[in-house]
């Protein structure tokens, strides 16, 4: 199964936790009460209790962290205080290794943004408790729920300042914009911090896929809640766990899958046809799904073409600092767009023109069903080449010898 998670109102690390809860009961992998056994082991003397809040018309579940006789910690205290815990048998393998990267991610990010040493820095809000609760029994219910993969919208951050020990700081604060360096984040519509250092690391440890929603089955869903309210919105991270399914309305038997990619745009009017050609091989070679060109009129009457590549949703910005460094393109537009994929693979068939590599995939008609077999067109090239054939008729030759 997948998980998907909806980061529309930010992520923070109890609402992340409570969403997880809800889907982990409903699923029947997990309870609260085992996160209460995991808090307890990690943390002794804390209590986690639990509440049903309505945010924005959303019944969702609270989580509140209190611990007796507080104390400021270091990372390698954390640390410690984590990796205890998995020799204990508390935390499995793979939830201690979340746990530690997550933390570890953010003892960089904090170190980076104040300037001292790793090993010296003094976590104030980031070593309470309820950082160490929400980040460790996250990768608790993660490591039981055991997704294939796991999507979520990208990060809201909200905007204007916010005050901490630190004093009052801008929206996001320094830790978390090196948290968030690389995924797809935006401010959005609402004042006040909306995604924490714990939301966003934990975001990072978890997210291998930054898209919508993707096609799925749903199983379960859960709501986790933010404790301050959002005017004219409703402040949870949503969860949605289910089965990767085919698109509706195809033939099971395709496998049809939709998937979420980003359409990235440049127009170029400085370059050659020689240079173009070359960009786009370079780009299909760099791993985007497809690479085109349409000519376009720009400004002043100017003839220009404008370069189009589709790449996966969670490449898009390094598909479009690729573009950006072959082209010399001053921006590159994107957008959101899904597409609907027929699975295919490669084989290879002796023929009498020797080994031919051929796509195979499984298409529908009006009669049904078929599988659908292409000669690569590089094959067919090299062949009509090296034997001195036409390169149209080798082609429907090479189709006849399968029957297409």
């Amino acid at each position: 199964m997948i998980l998907h998670f909806d980061f529309s109102t930010g992520a923070a690390g109890d609402k992340i936790l409570g969403s997880l809860i809800e889907v982990s009961e409903s699923l029947g992998l997990a309870s609260f009460e085992d996160v209460q056994e995991v808090g307890s082991a990690l943390v002794p003397k804390v209590a986690i209790t639990r509440s049903s809040l309505k945010q924005g018309g959303i019944q969702a579940t609270g989580i509140t962290v209190d611990e007796d006789s507080p104390s400021h910690r270091h990372w390698s205290d954390i640390r410690a205080q984590i990796t205890e815990a998995g020799e204990r048998g508390v935390l499995s393998e793979r939830a201690l290794q979340l746990s530690l990267d997550a933390f570890g991610a953010i003892a960089v990010a904090e170190a980076q943004a104040h300037g001292v040493d790793i090993e010296e820095v003094h976590f104030h809000e980031i070593g309470a408790a309820d950082t160490i609760i929400d980040i460790c029994c996250n990768c608790f219910l993660l490591d039981r729920l055991d997704p294939e993969a796991v999507y979520a919208t990208p990060l809201a951050l909200g905007s204007g300042t916010f005050v901490c020990s630190h004093g009052e700081l801008p929206v996001p604060p320094p830790a978390t914009v090196l948290l968030i360096e690389g995924l797809p984040a935006y401010a959005g519509s609402h004042q006040g911090e909306l995604t924490t250092p714990t939301g966003a690391t934990l975001a990072r440890t978890f997210v291998t896929n930054w898209e919508q929603l993707p096609c799925m089955k749903p199983q379960a869903v859960g709501y986790g809640a933010g404790t301050r309210t959002i005017p004219g919105a409703a402040n949870v991270v949503r969860a949605i766990m289910g089965e990767r399914v085919s698109l509706a309305g195809l033939m099971p038997s395709m496998d049809c899958v939709l998937e979420g990619c980003t359409l990235l745009e440049s127009n170029i009017d400085h370059l050659s046809p020689e240079a173009l050609a070359f960009a786009c091989e370079q780009l299909l070679a760099f791993g985007a799904l497809d690479v085109w060109l349409d000519p376009i009129a720009m400004k002043k009457g100017r003839m220009a073409v404008r370069l189009n590549a589709l790449a996966y949703a969670h490449e898009t910005q390094h598909t479009a600092e690729k573009i950006i460094a072959l082209t010399g393109s001053l921006g590159v537009r994107s957008h959101y767009v899904e597409r609907t994929c027929v699975p295919r693979e490669i084989i290879t068939k002796e023929t009498g023109f020797g080994e031919v590599r051929y796509k195979a995939a499984f298409v529908s008609t009006p009669e049904g069903s078929v599988k659908l077999q292409r000669p690569e067109y590089e094959d067919v090239a090299r062949i009509a080449r090296e034997q001195g054939l036409d390169f149209n008729r080798l082609y429907e030759e090479l189709c006849e010898e399968l029957g297409e």
